[in-house]
């Protein structure tokens, strides 16, 4: 499947496990699923990134909020996307400047 046909619905399906093991009570997981189903899947669906962008953007953010169990997830998609490991890393050294080098030595762990 090229970057061009990737839909919202192939992430999700693609990440299916990720998506079954968040951590919410029982009680909401369903709905906090749905919730996330809808965001990702609308945000994915749009025409106006391929996802390797998308990729890189989710992967800017999350290095620059200090979310290494998170990029743990979205580097592998991002890889799977078309993104190549030296473009990942150059985008980490990018991070280091805007978003401080402990966010950096984070994400390169």
């Amino acid at each position: 499947m090229s970057d061009s046909t990737l839909t919202g619905k192939d992430v999700l399906a693609r990440n299916r496990d990720l998506l079954d093991s968040l951590r919410v009570p029982a009680s909401h997981k369903q709905d906090f699923g749905a919730l996330v189903q809808t965001a990702v899947g609308g945000v994915c669906d749009r025409p106006g990134l391929v996802p390797a962008h998308r990729s890189l953007a989710t992967i800017a953010i999350l290095v620059s909020l200090v979310r290494p169990d998170e990029l743990r997830n979205h580097i592998p998609m991002g890889l799977d996307n078309g993104l190549e490991a030296a473009e990942i890393c150059e985008l980490i050294l990018q991070c280091a400047v805007y978003a401080g080098f402990p966010a950096a030595v984070q994400a390169f762990e």
